[in-house]
């Protein structure tokens, strides 16, 4: 978690300062364009506008991700947990990498045995898993919490044959990183541009404070 977070401030850091130079420039040329006063407050403005935007995006960022994983279900993995809904009564989670996804029960919180190595999303969703250089292919129905069916559990030569038989190709399943992502991107699809819109606005009137004082002060 901490690197984490310490990796994000160090990219955030050096995003600004590479963004933040550029916009102090034509500040610059233009405050000294139109003689406004107060330039050395309009180029620091300019200069930490995009370390502020960073900010801001950060910030409703995590409080966005807080609210999908109470609401939702969908962990982003910041730390060293991920986390997302597979049925109404079950969910696939994994510490530290994704390869580490298991599937488990919400009601006891019990794992399926073995790591999910393919999922199928369809009217009936099927995991495969492994453990131990054994197999197994789990059947769930996406609306009905009660049913879900152990299909085999063999070797991987059986496997192989397992997946012809009921025509699921390894080649459009969805590895446990992909179905995180995609559940991640699904949670995402309001709170993204919500954030970004409130950023945007946020400094829009700042900016609209500054300019009003410049030509206050010119006047």
């Amino acid at each position: 978690m901490i690197f984490s977070f310490l990796l994000l401030g160090i990219v955030a850091l050096v995003v600004s300062v590479l963004l933040g130079i550029p916009f102090a420039i034509v500040a610059s040329r233009i405050a000294r364009r139109k003689a406004l006063k107060h330039q050395q407050l309009i180029v620091f403005c300019a200069a930490v506008t995009p370390a502020l935007f960073i900010a801001i995006e950060i910030v409703f960022g995590l409080i966005g991700s807080i609210y999908i994983s109470e609401k939702k279900g969908v962990d982003v993995g910041f730390g060293d947990y991920w986390e997302a809904p597979l049925t109404e009564s079950h969910y696939i989670s994994a510490v530290d990498l994704p390869s580490t996804a298991t599937i488990q029960r919400r009601e006891d919180d019990r794992p399926y045995d073995g790591y999910v190595r393919h999922l199928w999303i369809d009217d009936r969703i099927y995991a495969a898993c492994s453990s131990s250089g054994l197999y197994s292919i789990y059947a769930f129905h996406a609306q009905d919490s009660e049913v879900d069916t152990l299909l085999f559990r063999a070797d991987s030569l059986r496997y192989a044959e397992v997946l012809q038989e009921r025509d699921l190709d390894p080649d459009t399943a969805l590895a446990p990183d992909a179905y995180f992502n995609k559940e991640l991107k699904k949670a995402h699809k309001i709170e993204e541009p919500l954030r970004h819109a409130v950023a945007t606005l946020i400094i829009l009137a700042l900016w609209f404070l500054l300019i009003q004082l410049t030509q206050k002060n010119k006047d």
